[in-house]
């Protein structure tokens, strides 16, 4: 059995507090790593409601990961966060032709930066996923256009993301990721939530 899956099995077992804190630590591994400006994470068990364990906990987990967390959307059955570094997703955002980009589909994000980026994102998720979010979780600006002007169609590889570019460069980040992902896994399952 892939470790993934055997810890999101093991998972199934623990409180949700583990829960939680475990789908971070290993889901958001490349953004712990420093390899990546933001994940996107969907808390989600079984329908159970995790917000009360959710909203007692996420100032802990901010401090002790050194991550921020922007809540998309929150319901009964799952509380789906944008997790992000600052000064990485800062670095991002103010890449020229990732903040022309943003600017030229309505972003302001010179109030209060970035996180008026990201307030932003998040109020553009209530009318469904906004493309630009690839921005905001690392993606190469090339294959953000390609996703958008293709329709999602067309792309050359899938894995993290559709790659309309550099199929090398992305092959080498999926690898990255998945890396990160499984070591974590691996740690939470010898029984230490470090990474």
């Amino acid at each position: 059995m892939p470790i993934l899956q055997k810890l999101m099995f093991f998972l199934k077992t623990q409180d949700e507090k583990t829960f939680i804190e475990s789908m971070i630590t290993c889901f958001a591994a490349p953004v712990l790593r420093g390899i990546k400006c933001g994940a996107l994470i969907n808390l989600s068990r079984g329908g159970e409601d995790l917000r009360a364990a959710w909203h007692a906990m996420k100032d802990y987990l901010s401090q002790k990961l050194c991550l921020e967390f922007a809540e998309i959307k929150t319901s009964r059955r799952s509380v789906i966060l944008f997790i992000y570094r600052r000064e990485l997703l800062a670095s991002r955002l103010s890449e020229k032709d990732s903040a022309a980009f943003l600017e030229h589909l309505g972003y302001d994000c010179s109030n209060n930066f970035p996180l008026g980026c990201v307030e932003n994102l998040v109020t553009r998720f209530e009318w469904g996923i906004p493309h630009e979010v690839g921005i905001f979780l690392g993606y190469p600006l090339d294959d953000v256009v390609g996703f958008i002007k293709n329709g999602g169609r067309r792309e050359k590889i899938s894995g993290y993301w559709k790659v309309y570019g550099n199929e090398k460069y992305a092959l080498e980040k999926f690898g990255e990721y998945k890396n990160a992902e499984i070591t974590a896994a691996m740690k939470m399952l010898e029984g230490s939530l470090a990474v």
